[in-house]
């Protein structure tokens, strides 16, 4: 796969995990702010520092799929992201390069990988997948 390839795949990527943040995100505070008077999602959109695009498109999610009505805490969504990742290791191994991709996303989107380290484990899978072609 070509840098450029690569760089456009991450680009995607990058904004599916920020879309997993919003709901994350929505999950763990939305129901916590239920009883505020005014509009509760206006929490939610400080706390994840969403854009106004964001924010219309978390605002269509909720309209087709509702608000949460419970949420995990921030110690449940590390450990999810651990899992996540741990498991990216084993598909890795296994040789299933595009499972290990899409599970090193999801750690991403719970906070277990850090941008730089996420984008280097991206870039070591392709460089895999390029020397077994």
């Amino acid at each position: 796969m070509t840098a450029v390839a690569e760089t456009d795949v991450l680009r995607g990527r990058k904004a599916k995990i920020r879309q997993r943040e919003l709901l994350l995100t929505l999950e763990q505070w939305g129901p916590a702010y239920r009883d505020v008077a005014g509009e509760r999602l206006h929490y939610v959109f400080e706390i994840a520092a969403a854009t106004d695009e964001e924010q219309t498109w978390l605002r269509e999610h909720i309209a087709k799929n509702g608000m949460p009505e419970s949420g995990r805490s921030a110690e449940e969504m590390r450990a999810e992201g651990g899992r996540a990742n741990a498991s990216a290791s084993a598909a890795f191994l296994a040789g299933d390069y595009e499972r290990a991709r899409d599970l090193i996303d999801e750690a991403r989107a719970y906070g277990a990988l850090f941008e730089g380290e996420w984008e280097r484990l991206h870039e070591f899978i392709a460089s895999k997948v390029s020397s077994d072609e």
